[in-house]
């Protein structure tokens, strides 16, 4: 599945260089990393029943949202702090727009139970299935890479090892990714402008921020799927450690969400109830004139 092969057989002859510039191909897995995700949900749509359709698009939906973020360490690595948290907002706009009511994380089924939308053995199943796809995510990655772009796909396509990301102590780690999934779990149950198009952009600008400047603690997943496809058995992390920090951090960060948004709910979309009058008189003027009437 080589890119130079394809683009011989395309123009008729070799291409100049043996890679594309960076930032090509970022935007060329971005592209097919979507394409791929939006084609298999909607066969799953349409040739799939009920309850195998619910869970097949939250599978894809975890899929295609880990898989992004493979192609990120790269946009860092060529470009920046900047232009990764603009490929994040990017991506969280897509999958807003594609996904529909589908999930793409763990702890969001979790929080479906918590509040009583979601029963219990259905979110354990949901929160298997994400797992799953979390893990085949690196599988689609690595089919991209197959391509071969650039150096450090031909790495990664290669490797025969991979790196922990948990660069800090296993409790400050857990405490870093709880602390995330907080933080963006409870900002999603908010509605911080009446704008739809600012609440939205305020909400994605919080995660890429985060991951931004926590990316080199733990790698800032805060979704457990993403941080066992990318991470999981990797360098010196222990299973157990793994599984404290991006699992137990991010459910008990949602759970502290939870109930955080029912002591402390945020929706200035909805308009405020006048304050009650305290002018005696006027009151009873508007008495009289009632009676009058």
């Amino acid at each position: 599945m080589d890119w130079r092969v394809m683009w011989a057989l395309a123009m008729g002859m070799e291409p100049e260089t043996p890679y594309v510039p960076p930032y090509v191909a970022s935007l060329v897995f971005f592209f097919i990393n979507m394409v791929i995700g939006v084609g298999l949900r909607s066969m799953a749509r349409l040739f799939l029943p009920g309850t195998a359709r619910e869970l097949a698009l939250d599978f894809l939906c975890t899929m295609e949202a880990c898989a992004y973020f493979f192609e990120n360490n790269f946009v860092l690595k060529h470009y920046g702090s900047f232009w990764l948290a603009v490929a994040i907002i990017a991506q969280l706009y897509v999958c807003c727009r594609t996904f529909g009511d589908n999930i793409d994380n763990p702890v969001k089924a979790f929080h479906g139970w918590l509040t009583g939308q979601v029963p219990l053995a259905q979110a354990g199943l949901k929160i298997v299935v994400t797992s799953l796809a979390g893990l085949a995510s690196y599988r689609l990655a690595r089919l991209i890479w197959s391509l071969d772009l650039i150096e450090e796909h031909h790495e990664r396509y290669h490797e025969l090892e991979c790196a922990s990301d948990l660069q800090v102590a296993l409790l400050t780690g857990l405490v870093v990714e709880a602390s995330a999934s907080l933080s963006d779990m409870w900002l999603g149950l908010q509605t911080v402008s009446s704008m739809s198009a600012l609440d939205e952009l305020v909400k994605y600008l919080n995660a890429a921020l985060m991951i931004v400047f926590g990316i080199q603690t733990t790698g800032m997943y805060f979704n457990p799927a993403m941080a066992s496809g990318h991470t999981l058995g990797c360098g010196t992390t222990r299973f157990w450690e793994h599984f404290a920090v991006y699992w137990v951090g991010p459910f008990v960060g949602c759970y502290l969400a939870t109930m955080l948004d029912r002591l402390l709910h945020v929706d200035v979309s909805k308009p405020h109830a006048p304050p009650p009058s305290t002018d005696k008189k006027a009151d009873d003027s508007k008495k009289k004139k009632t009676k009058a009437d």
